[in-house]
């Protein structure tokens, strides 16, 4: 048999491998909803900063590059925040965000993986007598599992701006989100 017949096939059935499985899994859509772990760290002021428990819910889309890896982009609202305690006052500080994670993920071990990226948030509610930015932005890095079309992540954002300027407040928080495949 001619070796180059041999590779060829070799190559074409590869190809075709490849586009079967990216006709299969393009690219999934669905709900995720968990629990934040908020906290606010305080620069200008000694306080005693305590976290609070938020909710989460949104969308997701995951689009597929290979089987290895892909990008995620969600819609999420989340409750974000911290009880602070100084001399100065004492407050419970809620914020609440729209945001919007860019993640990479990087699978292995067929049912785990490990994403990070970017994150721009963007405040729905006012506090009185503070200085709340508009928008947020932060850095996502997190684990995932995921079995048949349930998925469970564990997650830390870290801000890298100040969410209230009076107190030079950045946000920091984890995040427990389960979600479910579409798609």
């Amino acid at each position: 048999m001619n070796t180059k017949k041999v590779l060829f096939s070799f190559l074409l059935s590869i190809l075709i491998s490849q586009a079967f499985y990216a006709q299969e899994r393009a690219f999934n859509i669905g709900p995720r909803i968990g629990a934040n772990l908020s906290n606010l760290d305080t620069e200008n002021i000694q306080a005693n900063e305590n976290s609070i428990t938020g909710f989460t819910a949104g969308l997701f889309l995951e689009i597929y590059t290979s089987s290895a890896f892909s990008f995620q982009t969600e819609l999420l609202y989340s409750e974000q925040g911290s009880e602070i305690d100084s001399e100065l006052f004492t407050d419970d500080l809620n914020l609440d965000y729209l945001q919007v994670p860019l993640l990479a993920k990087f699978r292995f071990l067929e049912i785990l993986n490990l994403h990070a990226g970017p994150q721009i948030g963007f405040i729905t509610n006012d506090l009185e007598n503070y200085q709340v930015e508009d928008f947020d932005l932060s850095s996502v890095v997190g684990f995932g599992l995921e079995v048949g079309a349930l998925r469970a992540d564990l997650r830390y954002h870290y801000g890298f701006r100040e969410s209230i300027q009076s107190i030079s407040a950045k946000n920091r928080y984890y995040s427990v989100t389960i979600a479910y495949e579409l798609l």
